[in-house]
This record gives C-alpha cells, structure tokens and sequence, in this order.
C-alpha cells in the first residue's frame, strides 16, 4: 500500500520541481522495480479515499501517479495522517499475503482526522502490517525578503510522530531531506522487503486430440452417407 500526502505544502519547490512530482516520479521507479507485488494507491489531505485498489497492473498505478494533483484532495489545506494510514490499513485486512506493507509518505503533521496516526499504528501492528514512513522536505525552508534570501529550519514536518509510527509496526522511518537521499529510501525499502516467490514452472504441452477428431468426423460422415444415402446399413 502507497498512502501519499496530497496536501498543498507538497508542492514546494524545494524539490525539483516539487516535493509532489519528486515523490511521484521515485514511485514510479519503486514500483516498477516491484512485478510481483500487489500494489494499491491511496492519497490523503484532510480526508483520505483509495485512488486505485490493490493491483497487479503497475500500468494503472503508474498512469494515475502521473496524473494526480493536490487538487484531487478538496481538503488540501489540512493533513490527516491518521485517516491515510487508516484507509490503507482497511484495504489490507482481507488480504492473505505473507508480506503486507504501507509506505507513508507526508511532509507536515497531523492536524485532521478522526483517526489518530498512533491508533491506526497500533492497529497495524495487531494486523501484523508493517508500515515505513517517509518524511518529506528539506532541513532548511529558504524564505525570500527584502534583504535577500535567509534559511529557517523545517519545523512543520513531525518526524516523532512518523518514528513512532514506524517503529510501532516494526517498520523504518526515513528522512527525505533532499533528492538523494530521497531516491536512496526507495533502494532502502526494496532491499528489506524481499520475499521469497515460488518458482514458476512451464510445461511444453503437445494437443494429440485433433487428428483423433478428424479420423472420427470422417468415419461418422461415411456412415451417415452409407445409412441414407447409399441405403446400407452397416451393423
């Protein structure tokens, strides 16, 4: 499970060309790395709802990736941590898989929602899901004025909250601080969640019914020319 922040902080630039199209595009890659797995996206703001269902057909998860916005979230001025995990976790009940995982991806902090991140944490771990959060955004917000350019520290990403998260679920937190970090979590994550696939066996299968069934056609069109037609009935 993706759950993805579709707040309207996720489209600062202190990404290239923003912390949104950055998450995206490394996705996509992640995704694309990962052909055996059952994937399902699902976005968060205010609210939450599943944007695409657990799927084996990375082409959908990749073409609606490409297409998303914050707008697709009407509340995109809050963030509801708690309500993205909750949704992801509910599209995770029923499944039967070996490995079940949410990747968590926000900049900001919990402000909304009727589901608080620590319960729905919690309730991961009981369900036996593993979830990894990721942070998102620089240490350092530049903030242009009169006098030029100055640097403030990034204080609206809660990394104690997306550490607990993580480590209640016996998952990882990772910090996206800048792209190269950013690209490295993904490597991270797909070299700790390795499972085991049975192999795949083929079988070269040669069809011997047709020639049988000919011969057949043929011997049943003889003896209904020989009944009717010739007037001979062969005992």
């Amino acid at each position: 499970m993706i759950a993805l922040d579709l707040s309207k902080s996720m489209e600062a630039r202190d990404f290239n060309p923003s912390r949104l199209e950055k998450s995206k595009e490394l996705l996509k890659e992640f995704v694309n790395e990962r052909p055996d797995d059952r994937v399902s996206l699902v976005v968060f703001g205010g609210d939450a709802y599943t944007k695409v269902p657990l799927t084996f057909d990375h082409t959908v998860i990749n073409d609606t990736l490409s297409k998303i916005t914050t707008d697709d979230i009407t509340s995109n001025n809050r963030t509801a941590i708690g309500m993205g995990l909750g949704v992801a976790l509910n599209r995770l009940k029923n499944s039967e898989a070996k490995s079940k995982v949410v990747i968590l991806m926000t900049d900001g902090e919990n402000n909304s929602g009727e589901m608080s991140p620590i319960g729905a944490s919690k309730l991961a771990k009981e369900m036996g899901i593993k979830v990894y959060t990721i942070g998102i955004g620089a240490k350092e917000i530049a903030v242009p004025s009169f006098f030029g350019t100055s640097y403030v520290k990034n204080t609206e990403l809660d990394e104690n909250l997306l550490n607990n998260i993580a480590k209640n679920t016996n998952g990882q937190y990772f910090r996206a601080s800048d792209e190269k970090e950013f690209k490295n979590i993904f490597k991270d994550i797909n070299k700790l969640e390795k499972s085991k696939i049975d192999s795949r066996s083929f079988y070269d299968i040669t069809e011997y019914f047709e020639p049988l069934l000919k011969i057949a056609l043929i011997l049943l069109m003889i003896g209904v020319l020989f009944e009717y037609v010739i007037f001979i009935r062969i005992p």
